[in-house]
């Protein structure tokens, strides 16, 4: 049914890019952006089922996404990395979702 397990949204492309590689070395399919229009334009082509949104995403772009993501059947996460590194965070919130 989904296309996509994972769309990864940040502002930090390192950041995007290491969580790409980590859940898509897991075996899952996974897409990121850094920008709200190219996030949105994923959203309306593909079956997300998980909308990751990074903690430097603006507020406002937040509720654009949320919205959009929510309208289109998906999961919506808001990371909270509480100075955890990425994969850490990764394997103890994200990954147990995908698996559910």
């Amino acid at each position: 049914m989904y296309t996509v397990d994972l769309l990864a949204v940040g502002r930090g492309p390192e950041v995007v890019e290491a969580a790409l590689g980590f859940v898509g070395g897991l075996g899952y399919r996974v897409l990121g952006s850094t920008t709200d229009e190219e996030a949105l334009s994923i959203l309306g082509r593909e079956q997300v089922r998980l909308l990751v949104i990074g903690g430097g995403v603006e507020t406002e772009s937040r509720k654009v996404l949320t919205t959009a993501a929510r309208e289109h059947g998906a999961t919506v996460i808001r990371a909270e990395r509480r100075g955890r590194g990425i994969e850490q965070y990764l394997a103890e919130e994200v990954v147990p979702a995908l698996s559910e």
